[in-house]
């Protein structure tokens, strides 16, 4: 006979305390000990201190002296813009990218280049990503408030292209009425509305190459940008365009540095002098812009040399702020862009979602072709990367004698590239469901389209509601892409706003909040959808362990 050994009437309560302490396995921490830990505690926060005072000073030091402690000058550009800057293999090569070098064996360093798109490049800078940007960058008004220029270093300015069959443009007195095409963000944009060309006469690309893909397919009338770069892309791969009525607003070129760093914005103007009297200015001019430099073009740089950010002014300031009065200021248009991304993205899924469907039941089709032509869909689709899709829907098709719409090109590349990933979706939540439901449904009488309809695919769609929501977030994420083809969504009026305003710190945090606020209502429907058609079994189990707990 087993017997069972009770504990005394005594030891029972404290037992009974120790089981229902959570913590009850956690060693026990001793008064000095508890003082010992908030002595490690304060002098890990003294180290801390000194550390960041440390890196406070460091940085504090002059940029220019860090530069040569590091023993590189990284520059930012974009490097699709020749003359100036593109990339052949690794290597860099151009204007810019020459001038560049010669600046750094000035001040006794070697360069480093970093290539990030233009939209990118002024935030990159803020951030320290690198030391300088060289990318012809144009002095504006605005650019001065928020970044440093030195002084210019090429005079340029504005032209227009034109079809050459095209008589209609001449000059800018032309513009109006006809439909432009500049990238996006740069002076070429504002030249252009500056000319009074409303909003829906001005196609802005991320690329010059774009704007101009875009006169030769006669889709735009006429483009507008830097002469000395269109007639280098023109003499390379658009033999069907040509420039008119030169140069219409001139502009003046210069390096920038961030504010605050006095000492090395003096280098680079010092360096720029020296390279301009030594002639190794006329050398680089001479084999870029392939003829020689003018007689009066340095004059005409010294001539604009107060252009750039004096020193004393570049001592001071900082770009790491947030600026509510921008904020207000800029927050309707990245509100129309935002509504912009939400329809585009709802017909996205509105189209995407029954064809996918429709895809995942070819694919499962014991007709072999069918199937066949599903998976080629499939594969082709998500084997390539959506931009491509929409770059070739929109700028290769009209080569084939199809020309869509901007916005039809945007919401059939992305119902496509949609469509796909939803299909993948779709069956495997069909190939989730037991054969037996199928079988089930045929012994009541049902045939195999009765059985889908009622029994296989109302499961499937309970299965797949969290996966298609994750591909809902991702598509409305993924119509930044569609800026590409000039579409004026969230992610481009955000970008467009970052840099003419010269503050890309303040657009980025509004623009992340936005997104935040337009993907977490998506989300919440979709837990309540779930809650809702959860089997009625969870709070059967619930109600369980509530009774358990009381007992």
């Amino acid at each position: 006979m087993r017997h069972r050994y009770k504990l005394p009437l005594s030891f029972r309560p404290g037992l009974r305390c120790i089981l229902r302490c959570k913590n009850f396995m956690h060693p026990i921490v001793w008064p000095w000990e508890k003082r010992l830990s908030l002595l490690r505690f304060l002098a890990a926060l003294l180290v801390f201190s000194f550390l960041l005072l440390g890196v406070h000073s460091a940085y504090a030091e002059s940029s220019l002296q860090s530069i040569r402690n590091r023993g590189v000058l990284v520059i930012g550009t974009d490097a699709t813009y020749p003359p100036f800057e593109l990339k052949t293999g690794d290597n860099f090569e151009g204007f810019d990218i020459d001038f560049g070098n010669e600046i750094g064996k000035e001040m006794g360093v070697p360069v480093r280049w970093d290539n990030i798109n233009w939209d990118g490049i002024f935030a990159a800078l803020q951030t320290n990503k690198f030391d300088l940007v060289i990318s012809d960058v144009v002095i504006t008004d605005k650019r001065k408030k928020e970044m440093a220029f030195s002084r210019p270093y090429f005079l340029s300015g504005q032209t227009i292209v034109r079809r050459k069959e095209d008589g209609r443009i001449r000059s800018s007195k032309d513009l109006p009425g006809k439909l432009v095409t500049v990238q996006q963000e740069t002076t070429g944009q504002y030249a252009v509305e500056k000319l009074g060309l409303p909003a829906q006469q001005i196609r802005k690309f991320e690329t010059m190459q774009d704007a101009l893909l875009e006169v030769r397919n006669g889709r735009g009338d006429a483009a507008v940008g830097d002469l000395p770069a269109l007639r280098e892309m023109i003499r390379k791969g658009y033999p069907e365009l040509e420039t008119v009525g030169g140069i219409f607003v001139h502009e003046n070129y210069a390096v920038v540095a961030r504010r605050g760093e006095p000492e090395l914005l003096a280098a680079v103007n010092e360096a720029i002098g020296k390279i301009m009297a030594d002639g190794r200015y006329a050398h680089i001019y001479e084999k870029w812009i392939r003829e020689p430099l003018p007689a009066n073009y340095l004059v005409g740089l010294d001539k604009v040399s107060s252009q750039g950010t004096p020193i004393a002014e570049g001592a001071t300031g900082s770009s790491f702020t947030i600026r509510w009065s921008l904020l207000r200021s800029v927050l309707p248009l990245l509100l129309q862009g935002a509504l912009m991304t939400l329809w585009i993205t709802f017909l996205g899924l509105l189209i995407g979602i029954p064809t996918g469907l429709i895809v995942a039941l070819g694919r499962l089709s014991p007709f072999r072709p069918l199937s066949l032509l599903a998976i080629v869909f499939v594969e082709t689709v998500r084997g390539t990367p959506l931009l491509l899709q929409i770059f070739a829907i929109y700028f290769v098709l009209p080569s084939l004698g199809l020309s869509l719409p901007q916005f039809v090109a945007a919401v059939v590349a992305l119902s496509l590239n949609s469509a796909a990933y939803i299909a993948e979706i779709f069956r495997a939540g069909i190939q989730s469901i037991d054969k037996g439901q199928m079988e089930a449904a045929r012994a009541v009488g049902m045939n195999s389209r009765q059985a889908l309809r009622w029994v296989i695919l109302p499961q499937t769609l309970r299965r797949v509601l969290p996966p298609l929501t994750n591909e809902a977030v991702a598509l409305l994420k993924d119509s930044s892409l569609i800026s590409i083809i000039g579409l004026s969504e969230l992610m481009r009026v955000g970008r467009e706003q970052a840099s003419n305003s010269g503050s890309p710190i303040t657009i980025v945090l509004a623009l992340a909040l936005l997104y935040l606020l337009m993907t977490l209502p998506l989300t919440y429907l979709v837990r309540r959808l779930e809650a809702r058609w959860e089997p009625i079994s969870r709070p059967r189990v619930r109600g369980v362990r509530s009774r358990q707990a009381t007992s």
